[in-house]
């Protein structure tokens, strides 16, 4: 795995909110910049979500598939 994807797999949620957070501010900030390259941003923000995403839930699959120990109290 190369170490984006690592970083991803393991930061993804925080770097989803980072660019989350980051286009609207970038709207405001910079008005005259090319509106293209906000849609890059949002699609980069998109894409992270669904990595973040599939992510958490491979995460919860194996929460869910892990036996209980028996609770002898």
């Amino acid at each position: 795995m190369n170490p984006v994807m690592k970083f991803l797999k393991a930061h993804g949620v925080r770097v989803f909110a980072v660019l989350a957070a980051a286009v609207p501010l970038l709207v405001i900030q910079f008005p005259d910049f090319p509106a293209e390259a906000f849609l890059a941003l949002a699609a980069a923000t998109l894409g992270v979500g669904e990595v973040a995403q599939r992510n958490e839930q491979a995460k919860q699959d194996e929460a869910l598939a892990t036996p209980v120990p028996f609770d002898n109290s």
